[in-house]
């Protein structure tokens, strides 16, 4: 059987790559883009030839959603710390601690 592969040529160097390489042997550039919304492979970046979605704004708007949930998620440790922390101190505040804390949380509500 006869090897019916093409080699691909890298959109940056112009260097010729076995079909099957992921990246450039020269300058190792991605030879193949998926786009991250509708998984369409292409040999360029920039914007997907199938759904239009432009990979820079896409990549932003999804770490912008990383960014709140890990904040959020910072957030309730910090909470769930600090409201141990005031749980252990009772036997020595007499609950006044507690107290101020959950009066304080209530009043940041």
């Amino acid at each position: 059987m006869m090897n019916t592969r093409m080699p691909v040529t890298c959109a940056r160097c112009g260097q010729e790559n076995p079909e099957i390489a992921p990246f450039c042997s020269r300058c190792h550039t991605p030879l193949r883009v998926t786009c991250p919304a509708c998984g369409h492979g292409q040999g360029h970046g920039g914007t997907c030839d199938a759904c239009g979605v432009d990979f820079l704004k896409y990549g932003l708007l999804h770490l912008g959603r990383m960014q709140a949930e890990a904040a959020r998620e910072r957030d309730r440790e910090r909470s769930r710390h600090e409201l141990l922390r005031q749980l252990a101190l009772i036997p020595l505040t007499g609950g006044l601690s507690l107290f101020k804390y959950l009066r304080n949380r209530l009043r940041d509500r």
